[in-house]
């Protein structure tokens, strides 16, 4: 079970909608929400995630993610909107150990108040004494597109799989910009965390990414395949999951 809660926050994602204050509000009840079994059993436990805003790196689906040791460079976008950190994930020793001393359980950071966000704002993430301008955080830019691509669930360990063995996470890892990036859309170079051997979600109904490379994604504990949804409440996903559908009225309740 602490296996599976520990991937439910990573890559996923917080709403920017038209309506910012909205979003806030909706980021606000669940920092402060006290009521769930993690909360009650530890109250001076880190916040799992904080919600900050403003610029920061995207790397919802890399396909083509290359190998570099124990690291993955993947090119992701550059996104200004209101995203999630995973505190687990974040790679500055220092920033990490304020931000989880500051946000806790019974004292949740509000939104734009953890010490990580003001270092990604700010340019003050460190990671092996460098200082990045960019970090890899999550949000719901073009989940509806995401959403599409034939998400699949992968199993390396089972027999006669055919796909790769390993896959990224991107949570909190550090960013720099690409000179001459293949991809204009994805014109930043972050090097992401290696997972190899665990089940995960594959894009465009592949367990494999493209060009050799190998695709960042999530835990295939994060997705319900058969409802196409999340097992968990994920902040916002409903204003997303709406804004996917088919433009139509929906039917009335019996009444």
């Amino acid at each position: 079970m602490k296996r599976v809660e520990s991937y439910l926050f990573k890559l996923l994602v917080f709403l920017a909608i038209t309506n910012p204050n909205h979003v806030n509000a909706q980021a606000q009840n669940v920092a402060q929400e006290k009521t769930n079994s993690s909360t009650l059993a530890f109250p001076d436990a880190p916040q799992k995630i904080v919600v900050c805003t403003g610029w920061h790196a995207l790397c919802s689906a890399s396909p083509d993610c290359t190998m570099n040791g124990d690291k993955a460079d993947c090119d992701c976008m550059r996104v200004n909107e209101t995203h999630i950190m995973v505190t687990s994930e974040i790679q500055d020793a220092a920033v990490k150990r304020l931000t989880q001393i500051k946000c806790t359980n019974v004292h949740p950071c509000d939104v734009d108040q953890a010490p990580v966000c003001k270092a990604i704002k700010y340019g003050q993430y460190e990671v092996d004494n460098v200082k990045y301008v960019w970090v890899s955080t999550y949000s719901y830019r073009g989940w509806c597109a995401l959403l599409q691509r034939n998400l699949q669930a992968c199993y390396p360990d089972a027999p006669d799989y055919s796909g790769d063995s390993h896959w990224a996470i991107c949570d909190g890892a550090p960013c720099t910009e690409n000179r001459n990036p293949s991809d204009p859309n994805r014109p930043l170079s972050c090097q992401c965390r290696v997972v190899e051997n665990t089940p995960f979600v594959g894009m465009n109904g592949s367990c494999s990414g493209d060009n050799g490379g190998i695709m960042s994604s999530m835990p295939v504990s994060a997705w319900d395949f058969q409802n196409n949804t999340y097992p968990f409440p994920m902040p916002g996903y409903e204003y997303v999951q709406g804004a996917c559908a088919p433009l139509k009225s929906d039917p009335l309740p019996p009444r």
